[in-house]
């Protein structure tokens, strides 16, 4: 199997979003806007895995609509987020970068797609939906569809993004993997397990690709970059800095494990788009 890492944009957020303190979206939404401009720039990732079962996309990252002309624009962006989720993530998505125009330079065209998973409902994991939305499957956890109409999620995860596709629910069954031992086998074989790894949200899918005993795993925004789990710092953007820290842990022991050939996060500052073998 190979796993293609795409970059499909940025965003400019808070420095406190992959490093912490803590943001609370209720108390504490000045946070959210980095007063005197205290902001990092991180790439939006998203995956593409050739499995001999069918090409399996893994999030989607910016579309189009939200950076027409490839820089960021806040009047565009506005246009496709709440204002406040506009001023939050400052996204900008270069020229050739949205995630169907770099399959289509692959040859890939949506219908070409087995599934694309959703690892979350965020917007910069499911705004670019709306390019491959012809794919075979789009799968979310149930987990994470319930909670989305309910508490602070409602502010994070704007319907419009993704509501009015063919997104389909999959359910999380007991599995050894993942802190809440919770996981859905994609395939039916553990080649491709989407293991909950709830903090960051409640049913936020990290994603284990494996052939025998060698894996990579993707750890969605469980984890901002190796200096997460490594120093398990926790991200300040989350619902619960516990779970979140458990989730690290968690992936540190991953990280560790005998066969690992990658950890990515969504959001690595240091990373770069590549083709990793498993």
């Amino acid at each position: 199997m190979k796993l293609h890492v795409l970059f499909c944009g940025t965003m400019q957020v808070s420095e406190a979003v992959p490093n912490g303190p803590h943001i609370d979206l209720f108390r504490s939404p000045g946070a959210l806007l980095a007063p005197g401009g205290k902001r990092v720039t991180l790439p939006v990732c998203a995956y593409l895995i050739e499995h001999p079962r069918g090409l399996v996309l893994v999030d989607t990252g910016w579309c189009r609509d939200i950076s027409p002309a490839g820089v960021y624009d806040a009047r565009a962006a506005a246009k496709v987020l709440p204002a406040p989720l506009a001023a939050f993530y400052r996204p900008c998505l270069p020229a050739g970068m949205a995630v169907h125009e770099q399959l289509g330079r692959m040859g890939i065209s949506p219908r070409d797609l087995a599934c694309v998973v959703l690892t979350h409902l965020d917007p910069d994991h499911v705004a670019g939906l709306r390019h491959v939305k012809d794919a075979g499957r789009i799968l979310v956890s149930e987990d994470e569809y319930y909670w989305n109409a309910r508490t602070v999620y409602r502010y994070r995860q704007p319907w419009s993004l993704w509501m009015e596709y063919p997104v389909q629910r999959f359910y999380y069954k007991g599995s050894p993997l993942g802190t809440n031992r919770w996981a859905y086998d994609l395939f039916g074989d553990e080649s491709v397990m989407l293991i909950n790894l709830p903090g960051h949200t409640d049913g936020l899918a990290a994603v284990l690709v494996r052939d025998g005993k060698r894996f990579a795993l993707l750890t969605s925004d469980a984890a901002f970059s190796p200096r997460s789990w490594q120093e398990q710092i926790v991200p300040g953007f989350g619902y619960d800095p516990g779970l979140q820290r458990r989730a690290l842990q968690w992936i540190r022991e991953m990280a560790e494990t005998e066969g690992c050939a990658a950890v990515l996060s969504s959001h690595d500052p240091a990373a770069a788009p590549c083709v990793i073998e498993i």
